[in-house]
């Protein structure tokens, strides 16, 4: 029984992806970008002309569809006046891949993320202002397989475990989850079972009592989940990474500009 469950599972997702690959134009991506815009903002104007208010840069065809860098920089127009981000990603199994709030006036120019990217889609930003007015910016990236693509070896270090990386002059800090970070549609390649959905699904980031980004998650960040922000000035210190999984592990460290302090409750 258990082997004809399992088989059952592989001709789903063999199907599921077939007809996943049966369309990937930039018209097509725009087809289902029009459902997912009904649902997140219904008839609200989106603007999507001005670059120096806000632009999104990804790699054509990504090296690597489990870990596509995804960047989103707001120009002196926009920093500090964002109040939400949300990433979208067309054609991805769970298009919403993460939604921001941002503090207002928080001194951050630019996120980058790393997501998984499922095949050749739209990945779009969409912001909301302080005045209401909501601004898109997209790239049409080339991928396939980066739900369904095996776990990596891991790498070093414990479930949770968090690592910062900053730049010399202080303005960029890259934060680093380790965790598996499994979509639900990957299969053990060892065992041929598939592999249950595990992930962060909620980040904070906050300086004292001052939460500066929080943002709800899922499985399209990538393994290791891995955000950068920056600012045209050096980042406040110290800073603090709370994170939660799908399992309500809680993880957290703090960055004071030099070693970090990490934990998990």
């Amino acid at each position: 029984m258990a082997a004809m469950i399992r088989n059952l599972t592989l001709v789903l997702i063999l199907v599921f992806a077939s007809a996943a690959f049966a369309d990937v134009t930039p018209s097509a991506s725009s087809g289902a970008w029009q459902a997912l815009r009904a649902n997140f903002y219904g008839t609200r104007e989106i603007g999507e002309v001005d670059e120096k208010l806000m632009s999104l840069t990804a790699p054509a065809s990504t090296p690597d569809p489990t870990a596509t860098p995804v960047v989103l920089h707001f120009g002196a127009n926009a920093a500090g006046k964002v109040k939400q981000v949300r990433v979208i990603i067309d054609h991805n199994p769970s298009p919403l891949a993460a939604s921001m709030q941002l503090a207002p006036g928080a001194p951050i120019d630019e996120i980058e993320l790393r997501l998984r990217i499922d095949r050749a889609t739209s990945v779009r930003a969409i912001a909301e202002l302080d005045n209401g007015s909501l601004e898109m910016r997209s790239a049409w990236v080339n991928a396939s397989g980066g739900c369904s693509a095996p776990p990596g070896a891991g790498g070093a270090g414990a479930l949770g475990d968090i690592r910062f990386r900053a730049t010399p002059d202080g303005k960029a800090l890259q934060m680093s989850i380790h965790h598996p970070n499994n979509s639900g549609f990957q299969i053990d390649p060892v065992s041929g079972d598939p592999i249950p959905p595990h992930f962060v699904s909620h980040i904070r980031v906050r300086s004292g009592d001052r939460i500066l980004l929080e943002a709800d998650t899922g499985i399209s960040l990538s393994e290791n989940p891995t955000v950068r922000i920056a600012s045209e000035k050096p980042l406040d210190v110290p800073l603090v990474l709370e994170a939660t999984d799908s399992k309500q592990a809680q993880f957290h460290a703090t960055w004071s500009g030099s070693a970090a302090k990490a934990g998990s409750r």
